[in-house]
């Protein structure tokens, strides 16, 4: 079983890109309500710094902006061999950046055990720091959607 100490929860994203910010915006309202055994990183727009936070997960999420192909504001999850998809479908620098620090997790055998992407299909990258309304509204569902990941994993009710 896997205890509350073992799960990490990685915002990434672009603050300052609109959607792209929308995996922070999420974590930040996660952090809220999560018990806070559960370790929680604004990972920004990301770098090998988080090699150590990956790492030491047992399962990891990473909630992030996505190119999924679908409507703007929906909401896609990926898990296990489906992850590579959202490495191959770069919105931005940061993803790249990300995908080194899998490749070197796995590389150096301190993969996480399961990786789950939360990922929301953006509309607009403009510069600006407000998400758009069509993802605004998709906050709380994917909240629901973490929430609904982690009761799965046996450490929420």
């Amino acid at each position: 079983m896997t205890t509350l100490d073992e799960i990490r929860i990685l915002g990434l994203g672009n603050f300052v890109r609109q959607d792209e910010g929308v995996g922070i915006h999420l974590l930040q309202q996660l952090a809220k309500i999560l018990p806070p055994e559960i370790d929680v990183l604004d990972g920004g727009t990301g770098g090998l710094f988080l090699i150590e936070f990956v790492e030491n997960a047992r399962r990891l999420i990473v909630l992030d902006a996505v190119e999924a192909g679908v409507k703007p504001g929906e909401i896609v999850i990926w898990r296990e061999n489906e992850v590579p998809r959202y490495m191959s479908n770069k919105l931005s620098v940061h993803q790249m950046n990300f995908a080194e620090v899998l490749y070197w997790s796995n590389f150096q055998e301190r993969f996480s055990d399961e990786i789950v992407v939360v990922g929301i299909q953006p509309e607009c990258l403009e510069w600006g720091t407000e998400l758009t309304k069509t993802v605004q509204k998709s906050l709380s569902k994917a909240v629901d959607e973490v929430l609904a990941i982690l009761k799965s994993w046996g450490v929420l009710q």
